[in-house]
């Protein structure tokens, strides 16, 4: 098979707009890391694929749909054979429409949209044959933050008993000589160790940065199953999470970039000859739909937020009325009939990757989420009764007119195997 990768710097130029907290009234300071972009072009026998991973949030789905657009007509590639990824850093650019404190920065969305297609043409002009090799250990950064309370809810605090994907999964790019083209690391936790109003690309930048200075190749990231999973750093006698130190984060990434060079010496060989990639777009049903005179209730509410989402939600309903399902991409990509990565949209929770993974045994599974289209939360069926943000209380960041119902994990899981026995 052949393979090129690219990277390329993607920190805004100036103070910008940041999105992914609500209490944000301000642009940005400064930055305390850069953030970058990459691409990763496959080639097969018979198909292409295209794996773009960058330092922003996520892309909300018309978004996506122009980005990829965009790449598409640049690179001559289909739609269905480029992936965008995200590392869902909090601290970047508010680039794409949610309903967020501050204002869109759409010089930032064009600056992005450039700096994609530019490093997806360096990734396939890069491409010269080679092979790709595959590393999974574990660890134990981060922690599911859905607390029960025991009154048959859930707070938002650190449950160590809680469902997590500890899988650390690399993929490692040499040339026909041997030489390190470049790796792609995927692990399930929230970038959302810090907030303020500085630039960065929390712990998947340091770690990225590590693995490259060891392997003097672009080091690139992407997020995995972690709607319910974020970072953990406890102090005794401290209750909730505590934001780290930029030292504290560093130490973090450098931590888990070891992890992931130690778990090299195991690395497998992976044959890409028989690549394919292809997607799938589903429904995901919504629960009970705000009736007009709720919505026109909350337009006089005192929570902004709140005040924004009603006034999207009554244009809709002028315009014909409220949706009562929401499309869902899964994109899959297949090296040969035991190794796949599956992309889903969204804010997935861990079990749902889990479930996957478990469905499609004994094929080795990697799942990532934030690709494509960032649509919502995706709440698993046990997280479901908990309720709790995740589950009723984030749609209305995303413009979505009301909370996923219980039935979108099995949803998901029957369309990622019916996409997968599709492909094999």
């Amino acid at each position: 098979m052949k393979i090129g990768i690219a990277r390329t710097q993607i920190t805004p130029q100036g103070p910008v707009w940041l999105t992914g907290y609500g209490d944000r009234d301000h642009k940005s300071e400064g930055l305390y890391a850069a953030l970058h972009a990459g691409a990763i072009y496959l080639e097969g026998d018979s198909d292409r694929a295209l794996i773009l991973t960058a330092d922003v949030i996520g892309y909300s789905p018309p978004a996506d749909a122009t980005m990829r657009q965009a790449i598409a007509d640049a690179t001559g590639l289909l739609p269905r054979q480029i992936v965008l990824t995200a590392t869902h850093t909090h601290c970047a650019p508010f680039f794409t429409p949610w309903i967020m404190p501050g204002e869109i920065e759409p010089a930032y969305a064009d600056f992005l949209q450039r700096k994609l297609r530019s490093v997806s043409i360096a990734a396939i002009h890069a491409a010269v044959a080679g092979r790709i090799e595959f590393s999974r250990t574990t660890s134990t950064f981060g922690v599911n933050r859905r607390l029960p309370d025991g009154k048959g809810g859930v707070t938002m605090a650190p449950n160590p008993n809680g469902p997590i994907d500890r899988d650390l999964d690399t993929l490692w790019f040499r040339n026909d000589a041997g030489d390190m083209l470049g790796t792609l690391t995927i692990y399930g936790c929230h970038p959302t160790s810090l907030s303020g109003y500085l630039v960065g690309p929390d712990y998947p930048g340091y770690l990225c940065q590590h693995v490259e200075a060891d392997t003097g190749a672009p080091a690139l990231f992407s997020t995995g199953c972690a709607g319910d999973v974020r970072p953990w750093f406890p102090k005794q006698g401290a209750q909730g999470f505590l934001r780290p130190s930029l030292p504290e984060l560093e130490a973090a990434g450098a931590a888990m970039a070891l992890e992931v060079l130690t778990s090299r010496e195991e690395a497998v060989t992976v044959f890409g000859d028989r690549l394919c990639i292809d997607h799938v777009v589903h429904r995901l049903p919504y629960t009970e739909l705000p009736t007009e005179q709720e919505l026109l209730t909350e337009v006089d509410s005192d929570d902004p937020r709140a005040r924004d989402w009603s006034k999207a939600m009554l244009v809709d309903l002028e315009a014909g009325g409220l949706a009562t399902a929401s499309p869902h991409e899964i994109q899959a990509l297949q090296l040969h009939p035991g190794f796949r990565i599956i992309f889903l949209g969204g804010e997935v929770l861990s079990e749902i990757g889990l479930h996957i993974k478990r469905r499609l045994a004994p094929a080795t599974t990697i799942t990532v989420a934030y690709a494509n289209g960032l649509i919502a939360y995706v709440p698993s069926a046990n997280a479901w009764p908990l309720g709790g943000y995740e589950v009723h209380g984030s749609h209305r960041y995303f413009t979505r007119p009301a909370a996923f119902t219980a039935a979108c994990e099995d949803l998901i899981v029957k369309e990622t195997a019916r996409l997968v026995d599709r492909l094999t």
